[in-house]
């Protein structure tokens, strides 16, 4: 009865969880959800992980006013496939590069939030010639970041990965969301109704947290294949990023990366912590308009 219960109520935690409104592109046999908004030049933007593309959207959308913008869940999470196979930062670089090709998005600039930004690198290493420039948003970005969390490693191994993933996780996740979400947003207040707003618990799904796991558990093994090449990205690059970030910390990630990048430039304030794009979307929408312009002096 006990473990009957306990797979009901992960069905219930995060796979009944309905889509918000987007629309879907097959891209590799997977089906990938975006919403796009607005016109002009291309803005391509991408979420960190454990999360989805309505946390960018609640965030920018409205300040992004003479753009095309376009948000995608990546591969695997929200409410996006993810095709079969071994999943690494090159093979979902080369499906958004499909993805841009499907959508007709020309020389987009890319915005990237923390694991997003690890995935414009590697689309800006791979892809570079197809786009205009580069907006970071607290990325992660060397293979420093510490060792993956016990759940993420757990979720990999047979038998057990299956009991994690089907049982504890969709049980005990949502226990953890306010607490996790006061040290994302610090040393900012987490925005009323955000966790409802962007769906959250949407994580909690088996297959969507599988593959955040799967993203998560060799977290240094891939930034370690692509961080000795950024120094060959010399697309204009604007960094922002919090000296306050408990997430991904500013001075290893942001501050040694842009020294080596010829064309890049990073903006820090006081106030920023890794979620800065809630508050501080004007500077967004100012890095944005400096690397459309070409401005990075």
């Amino acid at each position: 009865m006990a473990a009957t219960a306990a797979f009901l109520l992960a069905g219930s935690a995060g796979s009944e969880i309905p889509a918000p409104p987007g629309d879907y592109v097959e891209i590799d046999g997977a089906r990938i959800r975006y919403v796009e908004e607005g016109s002009g030049p291309a803005v391509l933007v991408i979420h960190g992980a454990s999360s989805n593309g309505e946390d960018m959207r609640l965030a920018l959308s409205g300040h992004l006013d003479g753009y095309r913008a376009v948000y995608i869940d990546r591969p695997g999470l929200g409410w996006s496939e993810r095709p079969d196979g071994r999943w690494t930062p090159e093979r979902e670089a080369a499906l958004i590069r499909a993805l841009m090709e499907e959508l007709a998005l020309e020389d987009p600039i890319v915005v990237g939030h923390s694991w997003g930004g690890a995935i414009t690198m590697r689309l800006a290493i791979d892809h570079g010639s197809d786009l205009t420039g580069l907006v970071l948003i607290a990325p992660a970005l060397r293979s420093d970041v510490g060792e993956a969390a016990w759940y993420n490693r757990a979720s990999r191994i047979p038998v057990l990965g299956p009991l994690v993933t089907r049982v504890f996780v969709p049980i005990l996740g949502p226990r953890q969301i306010d607490s996790g979400l006061e040290t994302t947003f610090a040393p900012q207040p987490v925005p009323d109704g955000y966790a409802e707003t962007v769906r959250i618990n949407r994580l909690f799904n088996p297959s969507v947290f599988k593959a955040n796991a799967a993203d998560m558990a060799p977290v240094n093994r891939h930034l370690a294949a692509q961080e000795e090449r950024y120094s060959e990205v010399s697309l204009p690059t604007v960094i922002l990023a919090g000296p306050n970030d408990e997430v991904v910390y500013t001075h290893m990630h942001s501050g040694r990366v842009v020294e080596t990048m010829p064309n890049a430039r990073l903006e820090t304030d006081a106030d920023w912590g890794h979620m800065l794009h809630h508050y501080a979307a004007d500077r967004v929408r100012a890095a944005i308009d400096a690397v459309a312009d070409g401005d990075l002096d």
